[in-house]
């Protein structure tokens, strides 16, 4: 959701897709020009960085270059009415974080001609920053959301007590579980800047592979253990629910991508591992021959991480 160039791909995704659709996106993230993420733009503003007007700016230039004349009128006052709430609400926190991703939501709904949703109307957040899921499926049902399809929804934030309150980073994620699980979608699709779940992190290690399946056990391991991929609440909820899960290129979709089932899945007894990284500790998760999963720890330093990385990849490569 970073450029108008990126954004034109998600609706190539979302309108090829013919299937009714809860779509969840995720604020502006960094890309070519763009060095920061909003996310982490609006963090630096609540300590004092005056930058406010360069991230509405940066909204604005994406609007005037995607919508329509009357489109961006709407989505202009949208962005007025948001910037006049900031400047009244300095001391919540929540609030301004939520913004990106409202302000993408409120955004991509125009463009697409979506109904837009607001998190906080459906969301509801525990103290521990996860989802109460009896709470979230009564407004599920009273808002009529299966009724209102196909919508488009920020994640990352929902509501506690009537005030916004957010998950943890990359909560985007965990936004787009939620609403499958407890909307019974076929499938939950998630679509990243990597082709899958790679062996190892493609911006840190060379030919790096795409593990086409695994299960739902195998991916909490994995996101708990380093690897980046998804938020770390998101397999066991899928788990729980039955929801298949599919971690796709947003940049190359339908190409390379991975397939997460539950333990049942014949499937998703393929070998496979994973190098991860922890606190200046590389971990190599394996599983092979239909065994339990090994992690094996090894100890680098901050100036060597990448190129012990690259070694135990290639390593591991040579004895699969």
């Amino acid at each position: 959701m970073a450029t108008p160039t990126t954004i034109k791909l998600c609706r190539d995704i979302v309108f090829n897709n013919r299937a009714l659709q809860a779509v969840v996106v995720s604020a502006p993230g960094a890309y070519g020009v763009y060095e920061t993420k909003i996310t982490d733009d609006l963090i630096r503003y609540t300590k004092g960085a005056p930058i406010l007007k360069s991230i509405f700016k940066r909204f604005n230039d994406l609007a005037l270059e995607l919508l329509t004349q009357p489109q961006y009128q709407i989505f202009l006052s949208i962005l007025h009415q948001t910037h006049k709430e900031i400047l009244n609400t300095t001391h919540d926190y929540n609030f301004i974080i939520s913004r990106g991703e409202y302000l993408s939501a409120k955004l991509f709904a125009l463009y697409l001609g979506y109904q837009f949703i607001d998190a906080k109307d459906i969301l509801i957040i525990n103290s521990d920053a996860t989802i109460n899921l009896t709470a979230t499926k009564q407004r599920i049902k009273k808002n009529r959301l299966k009724q209102n399809l196909p919508f488009v929804i920020g994640g990352f934030y929902g509501q506690r007590n009537g005030k916004i309150a957010l998950f943890t980073r990359g909560g985007s994620d965990y936004t787009g579980a939620i609403l499958a699980t407890l909307m019974n979608a076929d499938i939950y699709k998630n679509y990243t800047d990597t082709n899958g779940i790679q062996t190892a992190n493609p911006r840190l290690v060379n030919n790096t592979m795409t593990i086409p399946c695994l299960d739902f056990n195998s991916l909490d391991i994995l996101t708990h253990n380093g690897a980046g991929i998804i938020h770390e609440n998101v397999a066991k909820l899928l788990e729980k629910y039955h929801t298949p899960l599919r971690v796709d290129n947003t940049f190359n979709p339908n190409k390379k991508y991975t397939e997460v089932h539950s333990t049942r899945c014949r499937n998703c007894k393929n070998n496979f591992f994973c190098i991860t990284q922890k606190s200046n500790q590389i971990l190599l998760v394996k599983k092979k021959d239909g065994k339990h999963i090994t992690i094996q720890k090894f100890k680098s330093t901050p100036s060597n991480l990448i190129t012990d990385m690259q070694k135990l990849h290639q390593e591991t490569l040579k004895q699969l």
